[in-house]
């Protein structure tokens, strides 16, 4: 994936909204930031 594609487009929103609304506490803020990581390495 890269940073001007179409999918990164979709990626980073619902990464940000899911990062800041869904997930309150930080120790699944931090999990949640280190899956969507790898996700994002390993596309």
């Amino acid at each position: 994936m890269l940073f001007n594609s179409f999918e990164f487009l979709l990626f980073l929103p619902i990464v940000f909204l899911l990062y800041w609304f869904v997930f309150k506490r930080l120790k699944w803020q931090n999990l949640f930031l280190v899956v969507a990581s790898y996700v994002f390495y390993g596309w």
